[in-house]
């Protein structure tokens, strides 16, 4: 089955060979069985890879290019058709499935792919390094707290600078919540720093 290698990379089919490899970069990022566990994560990667390989070569990109402006041509045709003769037209040789083995819906296919990480899975991936970061958390807010509540008790600074405090009670109880196993923000912002 081929598929339109532009839209898999997700780029304009005028992009040069530096707009390529960024596209494939990124999308490697995410499809590569090492990181993404869903169950199709190597034949996409595998898709992935073949378009890279497809629009990196100037030869197979030519003949890509061909067979993208054929099929274009054939679903502007095959519209004048419905357009002329209405949904009844026999002769739309575009919706003939035997002549078409061109697949444009990438989109549902790669969507079992893209799975989106859960703080589970990152539990699972690494127990330690996922308690420490909310343990770094926790003991960044107590000495926020600390420091703040001491230097206002002790008149090192005023009154107002209590309100520092506030911060580190939030990153305390963050910490604890993603300890516990609790959706917090820091887990949140976790998900977002790890794509």
């Amino acid at each position: 089955m081929q598929y339109d290698y532009y839209k898999i990379l997700e780029i304009p089919r005028n992009a040069n060979l530096d707009d390529i490899k960024k596209a494939y970069r990124l999308k490697a990022k995410i499809v590569h069985p090492d990181v993404n566990n869903s169950p199709k994560a190597n034949e996409v990667f595998a898709i992935v890879s073949e378009a890279y390989d497809v629009l990196c070569d100037e030869q197979k990109r030519y003949l890509h290019d061909i067979k993208l402006n054929y099929i274009d041509a054939e679903k502007i045709n095959a519209e004048k058709k419905r357009q002329y003769y209405g949904n009844s037209s026999k002769n739309d040789t575009f919706s003939n499935t035997s002549n078409n083995n061109f697949n444009y819906d990438w989109n549902s296919f790669s969507q079992y792919a893209y799975k989106e990480k859960t703080d589970e899975d990152y539990y699972k991936q690494s127990p330690l390094l996922y308690n420490l970061f909310f343990a770094s958390g926790m003991l960044i807010g107590f000495i926020i707290v600390i420091i703040s509540l001491y230097g206002t008790l002790h008149n090192y600074w005023p009154i107002p600078f209590v309100l520092l405090c506030i911060p580190g009670f939030i990153l305390v109880r963050e910490g604890w919540k993603g300890m516990m196993g609790k959706k917090s923000l820091l887990g949140g912002m976790l998900r977002r720093l790890r794509k």
